[in-house]
């Protein structure tokens, strides 16, 4: 009798649910996580693994678990794991890792070295910008902006949770409020650069691709809502909700677009291979759609979160399947397949998120009528009640996102709002705005003229 082989998923949020359900159904799954994962538990004793709850960041701490259960495949997509070496570590211990290694990583975590490296590769995509390298030269910096009439965006050089990205005016009203925000990362993050780098006018999505290290496949377009309330005010998340169309290209977006896209990512893939640091995992560009064609935002080198969870709804390949041609290499356009439809992802957080909240909150949801209502439910940054029914939040991040797939994304967004409406309560909020009429003819309006 054949037994399946035994893959690990690296962390306990959301995005990490939504590969538990992917995987536990082909493999003997297994997990590292911070916390105990509502839906990462239940579909690893379903597979007939085990878990471990402990720091999913630590390289060594991970190593180990994996070697001690002879782990076939490990997939590690969580940014911390990744910027820790984790997967580093499982390669030494002869574990197949599919995720960037540190260095492969560094598109991400350093976000200095990343626009350097689109400038190289590709200087027409790449947005004007200005390396700081202390309190002493920022006023330059500023006048630059200031003389060639261009709003600024603040960037920390490393890793912020999505959170510390300050654009103006929605989060500087001024240059002199920028300024003041480049000083304080100087005070609280001293060992590192300021990167400041023109506004974008038109609009923002996210393209994700899967590389083996030499090719670069790509998933469907989707576009992100970071920031807090409906109509995209207040503070800037990690992300509140997500959505992709019927086709790869977002309804805004055209084939020349898409191109270019893939042109970069491909050509990003080469320069990281040329330079010693093999990329294999997901590599996620982040671009703007502007008057002047396609710009170049920001690489992260994992699934975003929460649209790595619109992808995987939509994705009719095996998602098994897939992580093992990452690792073996050869992979092609029909390895990995889209459904023709439609997703949107809601998250539902806490009422002071993105801050950390002051007490834990608990809430019901009815699992089992969400789902009979064609609604995945994937959970987060809470846990079950013990020994009561419901949930309990663990007072930070998101708390648990929910996502449906049709044939529209208006009616997606319709669908997910009932199932939250009708069968969660507690003191959780979301947008409902994430993919409505209303909102997808504001996304058109941004378009450049």
């Amino acid at each position: 009798m054949n037994h399946p082989e035994k893959f690990l998923i690296v962390g306990g949020g959301g995005r990490e649910a939504a590969f538990s359900k992917r995987l536990s159904p082909q493999t003997e799954l297994y997990a590292v996580m911070g916390h105990r994962n509502v839906t990462i538990a239940g579909n690893v004793a379903a597979s007939g693994g085990t878990y471990l709850v402990a720091d999913e960041s630590d390289p060594q701490t991970v190593a180990e678990f994996a070697a001690g259960q002879k782990i076939d495949y490990a997939f590690v997509n969580a940014d911390a794991p990744l910027a820790n070496g984790v997967v580093d570590a499982l390669l030494a211990k002869n574990i197949k890792a599919v995720g960037g290694t540190r260095a492969a990583t560094r598109i991400e975590w350093d976000k200095i070295y990343s626009i350097e490296a689109v400038q190289a590769i590709a200087p027409q995509h790449t947005p004007h910008f200005k390396v700081i390298e202390d309190a002493g030269g920022i006023d330059e910096a500023i006048d630059e902006f200031k003389q060639r009439a261009l709003e600024i965006v603040v960037k920390p050089q490393g890793l912020t949770g999505g959170k510390g990205v300050k654009v103006m005016p929605e989060h500087l009203a001024t240059y002199a409020a920028g300024a003041q925000y480049i000083k304080h990362l100087f005070a609280t993050r001293p060992q590192e650069r300021v990167l400041l780098v023109e506004k974008l006018e038109g609009v923002e999505f996210t393209i994700m691709g899967f590389s083996d290290g030499d090719n670069i496949v790509l998933a469907p377009a989707s576009y992100d809502y970071p920031f807090r309330y409906n109509g995209d005010t207040g503070p800037g998340t990690g992300g509140m909700g997500c959505f992709t169309g019927e086709r790869k290209q977002l309804p805004f977006m055209d084939d020349r677009d898409l191109s270019a896209c893939r042109t970069i990512m491909q050509n990003l893939i080469d320069h990281l291979r040329e330079n010693g640091a093999v990329f294999k995992g997901v590599l996620n560009g982040g671009f703007f759609k502007t008057r002047d064609g396609i710009r170049f935002m920001e690489f992260n080198s994992r699934f975003g979160d929460p649209e790595g969870l619109n992808i995987l709804t939509i994705m009719q390949s095996s998602f098994a399947d897939l992580v093992r041609k990452l690792w073996h290499g050869g992979l092609k356009e029909t390895d990995v397949q889209f459904a023709d439809e439609a997703s949107v992802v809601k998250y539902l957080v806490a009422r002071e998120y993105p801050e950390v909240s002051d007490k834990a909150l608990t809430f019901q949801l009815d699992l089992e009528k969400i789902e009979d209502m064609g609604v995945h439910v994937f959970f987060a940054s809470c846990i079950r009640r013990d020994g009561h029914d419901g949930y309990v939040t663990l007072k930070k991040s998101r708390v648990a996102a929910l996502g449906a797939v049709t044939g529209r994304i208006e009616d997606a967004c319709a669908v997910v709002n009932r199932a939250i409406d009708r069968h969660i309560s507690g003191e959780l909020e979301y947008r409902s705005d994430i993919g409505s009429a209303e909102s997808l003819q504001a996304i058109k309006n941004k378009l450049p003229q």
